[in-house]
């Protein structure tokens, strides 16, 4: 997404949240600067995302579902781990990690659980850290600690902290799947109804969620009408673009 075209999602995301762009600018600088010399190269990300089948795990109530599936059938999870390339929003890392699975690339505002996103970072996971008004603390007490670390924020890119779309760690994921040219993206856990999975942040406001996943939904939604790329969703949300389907038939579509 261009950053013209973010700016003005991110007006409204502000105005119904009450976020300060001083907050955040000041935390894009933060992170900006514990990163500097240090984080990797955008090609890295390229390299593990382009012309690739993607899936990217939220840490929604169908999450377990979903990864359990995926375990399930020792045949069948090896035919998907080299086939797709795992993306883990935050707190989906642990569902994941727990089921032993690395994930390839990890999308964090740092709120979820810091020993498996440590635990991530040490196994070669790509940590795309997030820098917002909320999570100054967080980034001073976890940046230092990240070994393989690209930054993002959601106000206007510095040169080494980007803007690629998205909102939440989850929708965020796949902007940053679509920026590399994903093949194919698929949902997992990402459920949209404001339920708080047991991966997710527990100390969450429902209200504030709810916002939350209505912009989550309205920005996939866009972005799916606006390319032709392909979209799956083995959550039970519906998003409008992506096309829900089973898991057997993501399989059986990996087999064709």
């Amino acid at each position: 997404m261009e950053w013209e075209e973010w700016a003005r999602w991110y007006e409204r995301i502000k105005d119904a949240l009450n976020y300060s762009i001083v907050d955040d600018s000041s935390a894009a600088t933060l992170l900006s600067t514990l990163i500097k010399g240090r984080a990797l190269d955008l090609a890295r990300l390229r390299a593990s995302i382009e012309d690739k089948d993607v899936i990217v795990f939220g840490a929604g109530p169908s999450l377990l579902d979903a990864v359990s599936r995926i375990c399930s059938d020792p045949s069948s999870r090896i035919m998907v781990r080299e086939r797709f390339v795992f993306m883990a929003a935050d707190g989906a890392c642990r569902a994941l990690i727990e089921h032993g699975i690395r994930p390839d690339i990890v999308v964090t505002d740092l709120d979820g659980d810091h020993g498996y996103l440590l635990c991530s970072d040490t196994l070669g996971s790509i940590m795309v850290v997030h820098a917002h008004g909320d999570n100054i603390n967080l980034l001073k007490f976890m940046v230092p600690r990240l070994r393989n670390i690209i930054g993002t924020t959601q106000v206007k890119p510095l040169h080494n902290v980007y803007n690629f779309g998205g909102f939440t760690d989850g929708d965020r994921a796949v902007f940053i799947a679509d920026a590399f040219n994903a093949r194919s993206i698929t949902l997992a856990g990402m459920d949209l109804c404001g339920e708080i999975g047991q991966y997710s942040k527990p100390s969450v406001n429902r209200g504030v969620k709810v916002v939350k996943m209505r912009f989550a939904q309205q920005l996939l939604e866009q972005l799916a009408r606006s390319n032709a790329r392909k979209f799956y969703n083995l959550s039970p949300s519906r998003i409008e673009g992506f096309i829900n389907i089973a898991y057997e038939n993501l399989v059986q579509q990996i087999k064709d």
